[in-house]
């Protein structure tokens, strides 16, 4: 099954999709997980309490915009947890010096400090929808997904990546404007 139905479907209460989750990503998990402990049952422990964050969030809607796969969320919720554990005790069995990358961080960021969108970040959202299609999925493109220029010229049939930067650019004013102009 497709993240986004996973997530429709752990909304709706579904426990085989939650199953789904459990099962597929558990000997995964557990495989990535053992670089930092070997203690199975310290494991089970906390790929159970990251399959119960991530169903948490999707019924209360947190997963709904999910940037990342389903797997990195997951993943990233449970390396959190296993630093968080062995942050103090110094019991962590790995020799690496992990340093979290900016979609780690986004992911745990998202977790565990979510207060939901400011003021700005509803304005933004609002003006967005705003937008003719082409803009929006210019900019869905570029800031959402990652994709650079060139990518986008050919996704979106363009012959050549300076109309591309351009109507991004246009794009990006035509939003700003919009924000500007319902927020005085």
């Amino acid at each position: 099954m497709e993240d986004r139905q996973l997530i429709s479907q752990m909304k709706k209460r579904d426990r085989n999709a939650l199953k789904d989750v459990y099962t597929g990503y558990k000997s995964e998990f557990f495989r990535f997980a053992s670089r930092y402990t070997s203690d199975d049952v310290v494991l089970e422990d906390i790929f159970q309490d990251a399959i119960i964050v991530l169903y948490e969030n999707a019924l209360s809607g947190k997963l709904d915009e999910l940037k990342s796969s389903l797997k990195t969320y997951l993943f990233s919720v449970g390396k959190f947890m296993i630093f968080k554990k062995f942050r103090d005790t110094k019991e962590l069995t790995t020799d690496e010096d992990y340093v979290f990358d900016q979609k780690e961080i986004t992911v745990i960021n998202d977790v565990h400090e979510d207060e939901g969108p400011n003021e700005y970040q509803k304005k933004l959202v609002e003006n967005f929808k705003k937008l003719g299609d082409k803009c929006r999925e210019i900019l869905e493109l570029f800031y959402l997904e990652g994709l650079k220029i060139d990518e986008i010229m050919r996704v979106q049939g363009y012959e050549n990546k300076n109309v591309v930067k351009s109507q991004k650019s246009r794009c990006l004013k035509s939003l700003k404007d919009l924000i500007l102009k319902h927020n005085g």
